[in-house]
Order: C-alpha cells, then sequence, then structure tokens
C-alpha cells in the first residue's frame, strides 16, 4: 500500500519536475558525475561558478504539465471510487496537493496512465504504463495465476525505467516492487489486508 503511494509520489514529483518531492538535487547530478554516467543530466557550470541543474528526461514542459494538470482536475469518478482527485489539482502550480494513499492507488492504476497518454512521448509512457499493469494484476480482485512471470515482467520494466529516470528517482521503495510478486503469492490476495477501507473512514 505504502509502497505503490510513494512510487507514484516519486512518478509525479519527477515528471512535474516538483521541488519538494523530486529527488532530482545538485548532490544527486554531482553523484552522476562522479560515477561518469549519463552525461545529458550532469549540472552545468555557469560563469559565476553557480551550477545551472539540468531537468530529468521525463520532466514535463509547461504546456504538457498544464494538459497533464487539465487531464486529472476533469475527471469525474464515481462515488465511493476515489475522492474528489481533481480538488488535489492545482491548474495554477502545476501540482497535485493532499493525496492521501487511495488517492495514489487510484492514480498509479488508473488515472495516471490515461493523463500520460494525452502529453508524454510512448517511450516514457510505455514504461509508466507497464508499471501501472504490474500494480494491477499484483492487487487484484482475483490473483493470476502467473504471478511469476509478472515478478518477471516487474524487473524488466525497471530496467527499462532506469534508461530514463535519474538515479535519485530509485529510492528503496522503488526497489522493493520486485518483491511484491513474491508477497501476493505467499500471502494471497492483497485487498483483504489493505488498509484503505480504515484510512477513508
Amino acid at each position: 500500500m505504502h509502497i505503490e503511494k510513494n512510487v507514484c509520489e516519486n512518478i509525479i514529483g519527477t515528471i512535474l519536475n516538483v521541488d519538494e518531492n523530486s529527488k532530482d538535487n545538485l548532490q544527486s547530478q554531482l553523484d552522476l558525475v562522479d560515477m561518469g554516467i549519463q552525461r545529458d543530466l550532469h549540472p552545468q557550470i555557469l560563469s559565476n561558478g553557480k551550477y545551472r541543474l539540468l531537468p530529468p528526461i521525463v520532466a514535463m514542459s509547461k504546456e504538457e504539465k498544464e494538459v497533464f494538470c487539465t487531464v486529472l482536475k476533469d475527471i469525474k469518478a464515481t462515488d465511493a471510487y476515489a475522492s474528489n482527485i481533481s480538488r488535489c489539482v492545482s491548474l495554477k502550480d502545476k501540482k497535485l496537493y493532499s493525496l492521501k494513499s487511495h488517492d495514489y492507488h487510484i492514480l498509479m492504476q488508473d488515472l495516471l496512465p490515461l493523463a500520460l497518454r494525452c502529453c508524454m512521448s510512448k517511450k516514457e509512457t510505455s514504461c509508466i504504463i507497464e508499471l501501472s499493469n504490474i500494480m494491477k494484476a499484483i492487487w487484484g480482485k482475483v490473483l493470476n495465476v502467473e504471478l511469476e512471470k509478472v515478478q518477471d515482467r516487474a524487473a524488466l520494466t525497471l530496467c527499462n525505467l532506469e534508461k530514463i529516470f535519474p538515479p535519485s528517482f530509485f529510492t528503496i521503495m522503488v526497489h522493493l516492487i520486485i518483491h511484491l510478486t513474491r508477497e501476493a503469492i505467499i500471502g494471497g490476495l492483497v485487498f483483504y489486508r489493505w488498509m484503505y477501507p480504515i484510512e477513508r473512514c
């Protein structure tokens, strides 16, 4: 439950390039210089000695952010499906505010793929949609017999995400996605164990 929330928060913070949610900062970009990887993300040194940070590859432009936020603002959900996510979207700041764990659950599984298709390239969108499909398979009301294949897909998807997201995106919570299928195989259906009904009361 919290893995899904933290992963979705990481994705949204990175693609919207929100300072407080993005893990991409000067220190993480200087680490890239030390490791000698992803040269297109190395900070540029200006004439006055300060650094200019380059946005991640998946960071949206202002127009893309506006389309993304407008799609989320205009979504109407049925009663008891989700809270009113449109009230959490700020078109002025192009950010999402005050989302609960269940809101991130709905975003990750249903709304994020829909909103991203409108404004990002197919390469970036396909990786995030595949991650969303993996989450749906694990959190489903009926467990698929082929969860071993889902685990293989999760590993492959994380490898594809490493190609487009900065290394600072990959927190411990993102890497825990690999273990979710094993947990679902051992523990059974996830929706008997999650805390969303208690949180929503």
